[in-house]
């Protein structure tokens, strides 16, 4: 009797990168990049520090990719209260359902500081998804295509499951390689189905560089996306 071989992942995971960290005059360290990330984001490493992977050549924090990225994304709580606004009146400005999607999009992006992201919509009547947004530093090639049936992210949306990683599996897997052409490659992906009531309307797909996403980011994003298209349709 044979047992199923395991599956294996196309995305092989690299040694973590360790940083030493100095502001002139105090040096700690090794720390993994997401401590080094953590520190930044709550204030106990200053952006005049430098950082080194070795203790000798010593360069800008801003040379480390994951805080580049999350520093280029930063929106300020203003800026987000701002943006989320827009939903309280977009009929007047939002034409049709490309237009929706990338508004959707935007704002998911936004409250997730993802770097990327995408959003397909169910066709009325079918199963099938249609990818109406395509945002960030990446290819639009995609954009209108009808994913398959069979793909394994679309199938995790029929059954009302969302993915996210890492860690990465073949699931987690299918939806960082949508994004594998972007800018910052994937350090964090994650796909939400967004129902309205019983019904599955949308897939939500986002990456971004570091790491995973927060689930309470998630959620103000599963809850945009539900408000801006429950408001279009009503």
């Amino acid at each position: 009797m044979s047992s199923q071989p395991p599956f294996l992942s196309v995305l092989k995971p690299n040694p973590p990168p360790i940083w030493y960290v100095t502001n002139g005059e105090v040096l700690v360290g090794p720390v993994y990049t997401s401590l080094l990330v953590r520190g930044v984001e709550e204030g106990r490493v200053p952006e005049h520090c430098r950082v080194s992977a070795d203790s000798g050549r010593w360069r800008r924090l801003l040379s480390v990719r994951e805080i580049a990225a999350r520093h280029r994304l930063y929106a300020s709580p203003e800026e987000v209260v701002e943006a989320l606004a827009e939903l309280e009146h977009p009929r007047e400005r939002i034409r049709d359902a490309e237009e929706l999607s990338h508004h959707a999009t935007r704002l998911a992006m936004l409250v997730t500081r993802a770097e990327c992201g995408m959003l397909h919509l169910r066709d009325r009547g079918a199963r099938s998804f249609s990818t109406r947004a395509v945002l960030g530093p990446i290819s639009t090639r995609g954009l209108s295509d009808v994913l398959p049936e069979a793909d394994l992210v679309v199938r995790a949306a029929y059954l009302g499951r969302p993915v996210v990683g890492p860690p990465y599996g073949p699931v987690e897997d299918a939806l960082a390689l949508r994004f594998a052409g972007s800018e910052g490659g994937v350090g964090g992906a994650a796909m939400l189905p967004i129902f309205l009531g019983n019904s599955l309307v949308a897939m939500l797909e986002l990456s971004r560089p570091g790491h995973a996403f927060r689930r309470s980011d998630l959620r103000r994003a599963e809850r945009t996306v539900q408000r801006a298209l429950f408001d279009h349709t009503n």
